[in-house]
């Protein structure tokens, strides 16, 4: 039997939408858990790590002091860049096979959640290699907290059914 949410385009739009939500509110969920990390075994102030993205457009200033025009730059790029993203390529999986329960949203999830390491492995590098000559986000991040924190953000995906269900 083929599922309701696959025969319609109201309803893909539906999933999708649902999708992009939860990936909005993966990626600040996984942010309050890097900020939690980076005070708590780092050392640093609780908006360094979202300077430390900011540092994409201002470069090295955005990693002195309090540079409030770096945590703006860093929210945006976070949220409207992998956040957005990664919960559009969950809304296209989810179309394509229904996730209608938290365990399946969960290990869908979890799976865009090691692919999103693509970043901190060839994307972020380039980028910011390519702009400033240094990789600031690999300077500043131990890669194991990079992974602890892309599998928060993807099981965060676990909240997929809750919100498509009140979307």
């Amino acid at each position: 039997m083929q599922s309701t949410d696959r025969s319609t385009g109201e309803n893909s739009k539906k999933i999708l939408i649902s999708a992009i939500v939860t990936g909005q509110a993966a990626g600040l969920i996984m942010a309050v858990v890097v900020i939690i990390v980076f005070v708590l075994f780092l050392g640093k102030a609780p908006l360094y790590p979202v300077q430390v993205i900011g540092s994409t457009v201002f470069g090295q200033a955005a990693l002195e002091g309090t540079h409030f025009g770096a945590v703006i730059a860093g929210l945006l790029i976070h949220q409207l860049g992998p956040s957005l993203g990664w919960g559009i390529l969950f809304g296209v999986i989810a179309i394509n096979f229904p996730i209608e329960t938290t365990k399946k949203a969960l290990v869908l999830g979890l799976v865009v959640g090691c692919i999103s390491m693509v970043g901190p492995y060839v994307l972020v590098p380039y980028l910011m290699t390519t702009l400033h000559g240094v990789d600031f986000w690999n300077q500043e991040v131990p890669m194991l907290w990079d992974w602890a924190a892309h599998l928060v953000f993807g099981a965060s995906f676990a909240l997929y059914p809750t919100i498509k269900a009140k979307i």
